[in-house]
């Protein structure tokens, strides 16, 4: 496998001006500019399967680029794919039936954990559920209502007073597969 690391940019929609987020072309090259042997862009949410001997390096490097071609400017997080695949394993979720409310399986990646309350853990207005938390990733669900969707980063980002950037499970586990076929 080619690919040892991933990237995810926070607040990154690839090609929308309007969240001054490169295109597809422009962050691969930046990375690949900054010094990775490749970069492949995983779906549009600024998720980055990246070939690099020091891949923190490289996305430092690339942040200058970025800035460049676009104006992006928010957090990255890197991660080993074997961390990623360590963090999500078997099925977190199986102490957790479904009780039939719609919901959404969450990965949210953090650079200033550990987190600071014990897990399982649910928010105030029952919308986030963190369930458990290795390598600064943290597995949870985000209950759907009428009011939106419940935000795993936003909790995140209160509890640590510090960036996240969340996606979902399915992501994660297409982006693990790809990898592998790599």
């Amino acid at each position: 496998m080619p690919y040892e690391s991933v990237v995810l940019y926070r607040n990154m929609n690839l090609g929308q001006a309007r969240s001054r987020s490169p295109g597809r072309a422009e962050l691969e090259a930046a990375l690949v500019s900054a010094g990775a042997r490749s970069a492949r862009s995983f779906q549009s949410n600024g998720t980055v399967l990246l070939d690099a001997d020091d891949p923190g390096g490289v996305v430092e490097a690339a942040a200058p680029f970025l800035m460049a071609a676009s104006g992006y400017d928010d957090a990255a997080f890197v991660r080993s794919l074997d961390e990623l695949a360590d963090a999500v394993q078997g099925d977190p979720f199986a102490p957790f039936p479904d009780d039939g409310s719609e919901r959404v399986e969450t990965v949210t990646v953090f650079d200033d954990g550990p987190l600071p309350v014990n897990l399982p853990w649910t928010n105030a207005a029952t919308t986030v559920n963190l369930l458990a938390e290795r390598h600064g990733i943290v597995v949870g669900l985000a209950q759907v209502t009428r009011a939106g969707t419940g935000s795993p980063t936003v909790e995140v980002e209160r509890m640590t007073a510090g960036a996240a950037t969340t996606r979902t499970m399915g992501t994660i586990r297409r982006l693990l597969a790809a990898a592998e076929r790599e």
